[in-house]
């Protein structure tokens, strides 16, 4: 096997090395003397927009030829003031010297990749749509290498030309919109040659626009994988092969076919306990649905996202109780459906897209698989982007069909003001629904900006087969306006001041109006790289519409008023470790309709990271978060107030040997006590009264951890070994100490897995 990964490498470097510039992080070659100059930056985080210093100028230089674009950078800075720690890919947040390259491949305004080096030769990279959204589990086909010097430091990109599906122009010149930029470790600022970066609301309008050579490159890639899970809990062992296939003609045309795919995570989610009626929205981390998706996003915040990929290859439907063999039906059941194909068609020509999805689970020994078909297409007109989609879910196991079909539309009516519209419309067992989202951003000025936002989705409206939707049954008004202030004196610790208020009215569909929601947020960023928060929350008085899930004789319960202060405060980077903390307070009025005191919440947080030196890096968290009267549904219109606490502690640690080697550990245990428990029930009025159910209280503990170690054979050619273990403890018997809630799930876990996989290219 090391033999096998010898040849491998040697294969890549042999690549390397064929094309016209070696990527080594050295810019000697010829081909650079003719390239495009940018040697103007500006500071945009903090976004002061001042021009950089002359002790730390930036050189960057773009040119293309038949194999790609390349991009070299020259970062001029005293060498004991360079930072190079090594990080996870797509972790921007880390301590150390970068360079990126943001480009807009058809100078459209559509889309943009934002693609990254540091000093340690960690990557990052991502996808920045016209509609707002920032995603970071794309990981595309490019190379990068920086070097350290004396009194500079040097950062090489080749991007090839079938890295991403692009348009193709006629003639022999593509007409791009990029920003270069630079980040400086000591300072924590962002430089960038354009005076914007991804986050900015006006960044496309923004960019600079560059006319370059353009050749077309087609490519055909072949990933094959072979898989092995054995679960020592559940006694489960799987073992798959598969593979996926990717092709693009390179000139506007892309096909990506997976069979029989491998869909498991090689990286765990966050824990999130919720007790609300609202289901928690989880990010892609699977590679074919990160690759070449970006069309199929049509999404707005969290609230909702009309294209879900963690639906396929969710758990599947069982219906246990008509089967003639019921128990053993429940012992079947699995938390995951195996896939027989995926397949995504995407084509773009001129202004005009057009794109096809289907995946189709397999069929178990007690369940059948769903099938998912999408398709889009999308137009710009002069400043219009219009769009249509259509998606649709066959559950042959419930016999049922969902379909949802979505018009979406764009229009910059200025690099000042931007207008959003979405008008979704679904259709389940002959019942229809309507969801509709406007919204318009508006920049008055460089440093002020103002946005708000109507939405509507009726009762009947239903996306969550494919898609996801925080909540149906809902009407959304939304303002907000911020300003940054940037012109203080020398002498003053302040660099940037930022401050916002949000305004946000929420209702049922019937007119039910919930509590109305003021948020005033305030950041000081300080010269020395520290970072001040404090924000004040008030909520009024109101309807809670969503927690007796839509009892349909007691529908809502009324709420009491409250008001919230929260500081939070990141520490500078010392040379070993860092810090931030933070403390929140809420209070609320006394019900008068039961023995009430008021509800109250307090929560604290302490967390620090530690590198001794620049391979590795320890993360620890530890949160404690109190209420008083938290108010918890039961079951129809039986509710609960309980004296809550949680505590979680984090601790994540990453290490890595050069370039290849790996090793993340990832783990984070909650215990949850819930004591003083008051039963409550609701009038036809929603006023809150006393109960008579017996309501107890409960302890809830859960434990995840993950160590991986990932091996990377050639880029986007890996092995990962994994060992994962977690459980889920929960009690409403035994006064248990919080001690034990933490140990129990890790005691007796519901499930200890140990996985292999090896992802290769071809």
């Amino acid at each position: 096997m090391i033999k096998y990964f010898k040849i491998v490498s040697l294969f890549v470097v042999l690549h390397l090395h064929a094309e016209s510039i070696i990527i080594d992080g050295d810019l000697s070659e010829p081909e650079w003397e003719k390239a495009e100059v940018i040697d103007r930056f500006y500071e945009v985080s903090p976004y002061t927009l001042k021009e950089t210093d002359p002790s730390e100028r930036t050189k960057a230089l773009i040119f293309s030829n038949k194999d790609g674009i390349y991009v070299g950078f020259k970062n001029f800075q005293n060498k004991g003031s360079m930072l190079s720690r090594k990080s996870m890919r797509d972790e921007m947040t880390s301590i150390s010297e970068k360079n990126s390259i943001n480009i807009d491949f058809d100078g459209d305004g559509s889309k943009a990749y934002i693609i990254a080096v540091s000093l340690a030769n960690s990557l990052f990279d991502a996808i920045k749509v016209q509609s707002g959204g920032f995603k970071t589990d794309w990981d595309g086909d490019w190379v990068a290498k920086a070097k350290e010097y004396e009194n500079y430091w040097i950062s090489e990109f080749y991007l090839p030309w079938d890295m991403v599906l692009m348009n193709q122009p006629e003639g022999d010149k593509r007409k791009i919109r990029y920003s270069a930029l630079r980040y400086i470790a000591k300072d924590q600022s962002w430089l960038s040659s354009a005076g914007t970066m991804a986050m900015r609301a006006a960044y496309f309008e923004e960019l600079d626009i560059l006319e370059i050579d353009n050749y077309t490159k087609s490519r055909f890639d072949f990933f094959p994988y072979v898989s092995s899970n054995i679960n020592s809990v559940t006694k489960i062992e799987d073992n798959k092969v598969g593979a996926e296939f990717f092709y693009n003609t390179g000139k506007g045309q892309q096909a990506n076919l997976a069979v029989n795919p491998d869909f498991g995570q090689a990286e765990s989610d966050d824990v999130v306990i919720n007790f609300s009626a609202q289901e928690t929205f989880y990010s892609e981390k699977r590679a074919f649905f990160t690759e070449n998706q970006s069309l199929f996003n049509i999404s707005n915040y969290e609230r909702y996202s009309v294209i879900n990929t963690r639906r396929i290859g969710s758990a599947p439907g069982y219906n246990c109780s008509s089967e003639e063999n019921e128990s053993n039906c429940n012992e079947s059941k699995k938390n995951y459906s195996d896939i027989d194909f995926a397949l995504r068609l995407t084509q773009k020509k001129n202004d005009n897209e057009v794109g096809f999805f289907i995946a189709q689970e397999k069929d178990e020994a007690y369940s059948i698989g769903r099938d998912y078909f999408a398709l889009r297409a999308r137009t710009k007109v002069n400043d219009k982007t219009i769009g249509y989609m259509v998606t649709q879910v066959i559950d042959d196991l419930n016999n049922t069909t969902s379909t949802v079909n979505v018009f979406d539309y764009i229009q910059v009516k200025s690099d000042k003001l931007k207008l959003y519209t979405d008008l979704l419309v679904s259709e389940k067992e002959n019942q229809s629904g309507l969801g509709f989202r406007t919204q318009f951003v508006y920049l008055p000025t460089k440093f002020t900006k103002t946005s708000g936002s109507i939405l509507y989705f009726e009762d009947d409206f239903k996306l969550n087969d494919f898609g996801y939707l925080q909540r149906n049954d809902w009407v959304h008004i939304g303002v907000g306006a911020d300003v940054k202030k940037i012109d203080f004196d020398d002498s003053s610790s302040i660099k940037q001041l930022e401050s916002g208020i949000d305004i946000n009215y929420d209702a049922d569909t019937n007119g039910n109006s919930n509590p109305i929601r003021i948020d005033q947020r305030n950041e000081i960023t300080f010269k020395n790289t520290s970072a001040f928060k404090f924000d004040f929350g008030f909520r009024s008085s109101g309807k809670n519409t969503t927690i007796t899930r839509k009892d349909e004789i007691y529908s809502f319960v009324k709420v009491k008023n409250r008001i919230s202060i929260t500081a939070d405060y990141e520490a500078i980077n010392y040379k070993f470790w860092t810090y931030d903390w933070r403390v929140s307070f809420e209070d609320g009025d006394k019900y008068s309709t039961w023995d009430s005191n008021g509800y109250k919440k307090k929560f604290f947080k302490i967390a620090g990271s530690i590198y001794p030196n620049d391979f590795l890096k320890i993360n620890t968290q530890f949160r404690v978060r109190k209420e008083n009267e938290w108010l918890n549904w039961i079951d129809g219109n039986n509710l609960a107030t309980y004296d809550l606490q949680q505590k979680t502690i984090s601790i994540d640690l990453n290490w890595f040997k050069d370039n290849k080697h790996e090793i993340r550990l990832k783990s984070q245990f909650v215990a949850v006590e819930a004591d003083n428990p008051r039963s409550l029930i609701s009038d036809f009025n929603g006023y809150l009264k006393q109960g008579t159910a017996d309501v107890k209280p409960f302890t809830k503990g859960v434990a995840s951890f993950q160590l991986r170690y990932k091996y990377e054979i050639a880029p986007l050619s890996n092995l990962y070994i994994v060992y994962s273990r977690g459980g889920n403890d929960y009690d409403d018997e035994i006064d248990r100490k919080t001690s034990a809630i933490f140990r129990n799930p890790w005691e007796n876990p519901s499930d200890e897995i140990f996985s292999i996989k090896f992802r290769l290219r071809y």
